[in-house]
């Protein structure tokens, strides 16, 4: 039974379904707002009936949008509005459908309208439309009530897409911030290798300490070594400028005595020429004596001669020959003492004149020397000044020494407070990633929004990086893990992403896409190979696949930020 004054009916409003065909989120969209193949054919019969109107429709909307921009102008063309408003009418609901009215959308969500703004531009567009369904069909009440039906349902629909995309972009802008913040807190896990550095640096600073100490105990013995040799030498010199005045003295003696050899050697030679003299003597005496021999011999014949007469002359003459004989006899002991006289004073002047060439020759030695010793004199006593100076000098290096090794040991302290402020921070910025993280899982589950896959892509990048990170804390003691946690690249959400059949339709023929599963898979597999050496303790090991998992991340962030680029 028809009625003149038709109502909505509650349990009207309350019916649920649709007999479209669509998918995923839209279809339950449809469901939810009831609309049907004949709500369909009812904005088709609104539209023919309202054709002549469609230009008025336009120049409302477009004025709405002129008047809610941010700027004040309208940056969407008059073609884009008609195109849409064609589509709203004629279109029928099913994915091609959401696909261009979320694309007319985003023109909204790329000039930075507002969204409040928009649902009223929308609901006085419904109103403009619905005054002039009942002022054509005002005689036909029911059918007026099923076209206002219809079109309340289609702009629900439309609105529901519209803050659908405006929302699904604030969680896409979020989940993007959010993820650039995670790659740049993430960035400060290089605190890890501050830390270990830290250490390190106070092992090797321990060490130096160490070795400063001894370094300056050295320094002090030399010191002290240094001071007692100084001492000794200048005993040495001394010694030695003692010693050259010594020998000094026992060369002019020397010199002395190579003066008086040489007055010797002339007297043994005045010696041997009296000595000469004396034999010549002899000699002239012996003649006399062998002449006085044979005169004697000759008287004593002249004696035998004269007979009686000559007895006299004869005990004369024999008296003198034995005078002759015994001065020849005592001129051969006199002349054999003059030979070994001559030969003993040769010898003698021999040796004189070998042992006065000698010392000739050592005074002149000795005089060359003197210089030599006057230089050496010269030179222990630079050496003692230099042997003072160094002393000195490492007394000041021993202080020096000292005194790096008390900074040293300060550096060593403040390397331990450094220590201790670099844990902190590493912890703190745990807390903070932990933080970020759980921001983001809540902006995630409690907006019930569909996640493009430019927001898939943006969580996955922050996935990817919080896991690395979770590596890195690892090292630190930050983070507990085992190797059950890393799981298949196939099961996180870059890898439900990649695999699904949306995903591979959308993006399989990028070079980018095809690329990136290797590098991911290699990510996971790195990751667990990390988590196992270290549990196992094989530290090195382990630093080893962190390295192979950061050269792996880089590529997978790069082929993700290019299908990010790829989407935009």
């Amino acid at each position: 039974m028809f009625s003149l004054k038709p109502k909505a009916d509650v349990n009207l409003l309350f019916t649920r379904g649709t007999n479209l065909n669509a998918s995923g989120r839209f279809l339950q969209t449809l469901q939810f707002n009831h609309f049907t193949s004949q709500d369909q054919e009812n904005l088709r019969e609104i539209y023919k009936e309202l054709q002549r109107m469609t230009t008025k429709m336009n120049e409302i909307f477009s004025n709405y949008l002129e008047e809610i921009s941010p700027d004040g102008q309208n940056h969407i063309s008059v073609e884009e509005i008609d195109q849409y408003l064609k589509q709203f009418f004629l279109a029928d609901r099913n994915d091609e459908y959401v696909d261009h009215t979320v694309n007319f959308f985003n023109l909204f969500r790329k000039h930075h309208y507002e969204a409040g703004k928009l649902i009223v531009v929308f609901n006085q567009l419904s109103f403009f439309i619905t005054t002039h369904i009942l002022h054509n069909f005002g005689l036909k009440p029911n059918k007026a009530f099923s076209y206002m039906k219809t079109l309340s349902s289609a702009f629900n629909i439309d609105q529901q897409l519209l803050i659908e995309t405006l929302t699904e972009k604030v969680i896409e802008n979020v989940v993007s911030e959010i993820s650039s913040l995670m790659d740049v807190n993430a960035k400060i896990m290089y605190m890890k290798d501050l830390v270990f550095s830290l250490d390190q640096q106070a092992i090797e600073i321990q060490t130096s300490t160490s070795a400063t100490e001894e370094l300056a105990a050295s320094i002090a013995d030399i010191a002290r070594t240094s001071s007692n040799i100084s001492e000794k030498t200048t005993q040495s010199v001394q010694y030695a400028t003692n010693s050259k005045n010594a020998i000094e003295q026992a060369l002019n003696d020397i010199f002395k005595t190579g003066d008086t050899f040489t007055s010797i050697v002339h007297s043994f030679d005045q010696l041997q020429k009296h000595v000469k003299d004396i034999e010549n003597v002899v000699t002239i005496i012996n003649e006399i004596a062998d002449q006085t021999n044979l005169l004697a011999l000759n008287a004593s014949i002249e004696a035998a001669r004269a007979g009686e007469h000559g007895k006299g002359f004869s005990i004369v003459a024999q008296e003198v020959r034995k005078l002759a004989e015994n001065t020849v006899a005592a001129l051969s002991t006199v002349s054999n003492n003059v030979d070994s006289l001559i030969s003993y004073s040769t010898n003698v002047a021999q040796s004189i004149s070998d042992t006065s060439q000698i010392i000739n020759a050592a005074s002149s030695e000795a005089r060359d020397t003197l210089p030599l010793l006057t230089n050496i004199v010269d030179t222990i006593q630079q050496i003692n000044q230099d042997v003072a100076n160094t002393a000195a000098i490492t007394e000041q290096q021993s202080a020096a020494i000292d005194e790096v090794s008390d900074k040293m040991n300060k550096i060593l302290h403040l390397q331990d407070d450094i220590r201790v402020y670099s844990s902190n921070t590493s912890h703190d910025i745990h807390l903070l990633g932990k933080e970020i993280n759980r921001f983001r899982n809540d902006v995630i589950t409690n907006n019930h929004t569909y996640l493009s896959s430019n927001t898939l892509l943006h969580l996955s990048k922050a996935d990817h990086i919080l896991w690395k990170w979770k590596v890195y804390n690892m090292f630190l003691g930050l983070e507990k893990l085992q190797p059950s946690d890393v799981s298949s690249h196939k099961e996180c959400r870059l890898g439900k992403w990649y695999f699904s059949d949306k995903a591979k339709e959308r993006f399989g023929h990028l070079p980018s896409y095809e690329q990136l599963d290797y590098y991911h898979e290699k990510v996971h597999l790195y990751a667990k190979e990390a988590v196992l050496e270290y549990t196992n303790g094989n530290v090195d090991k382990a630093e080893h696949y962190l390295k192979e998992i950061e050269a792996a991340s880089e590529k997978v962030l790069f082929y993700l930020n290019d299908l990010i680029e790829q989407i935009q």
